[in-house]
């Protein structure tokens, strides 16, 4: 990976018709600044990821929770106020994951994704199932 920088950074510098020398690059600490950030960079992904799953995991409980009382009420049992407000919050859960699981799939899903719900925001749409909002107190 080392070596693929330097060679990218040397071809660039001569691309521009640059002077420094290696010598001078190191010097100057400019492999060391690209590989801290390179750095920085992936370990603010990992984050990233770990919280993702975390927040799938806590939305797949809710999920499941949530089969549990559609059950109950498929059968006839009566829903308390806190279980029918459960599943309504759960149904609009589902209502927005799908979707945005449904695009993430496709070739740079990801991508739009992201711009999709951004541009929701601004537009003051929620797209974002409840697990994964900040101020619903998800695990970090």
């Amino acid at each position: 990976m080392e070596k693929l920088i330097r060679r990218y950074v040397r071809e660039t510098l001569i691309i521009e018709k640059t002077l420094l020398t290696e010598k001078e690059l190191l010097e100057e600490g400019m492999f060391q600044d690209a590989f801290a950030k390179i750095k920085e960079k992936g370990s603010s992904a990992m984050s990233a990821t770990r919280k993702f799953f975390q927040n799938l995991k806590q939305e797949w409980g809710e999920t499941k929770e949530g089969a549990a009382i559609l059950g109950k009420m498929v059968t006839g049992a009566e829903l308390s106020p806190e279980e029918s407000s459960a599943l309504k919050a759960q149904i609009k859960d589902l209502a927005k994951g799908i979707p945005l699981l449904a695009l993430i799939v496709l070739p740079g899903g990801g991508i739009a994704t992201v711009a999709l719900v951004k541009l929701a925001k601004k537009f003051g749409i929620d797209l974002m199932p409840t697990s994964f909002k900040p101020e619903a107190g998800t695990v970090v």
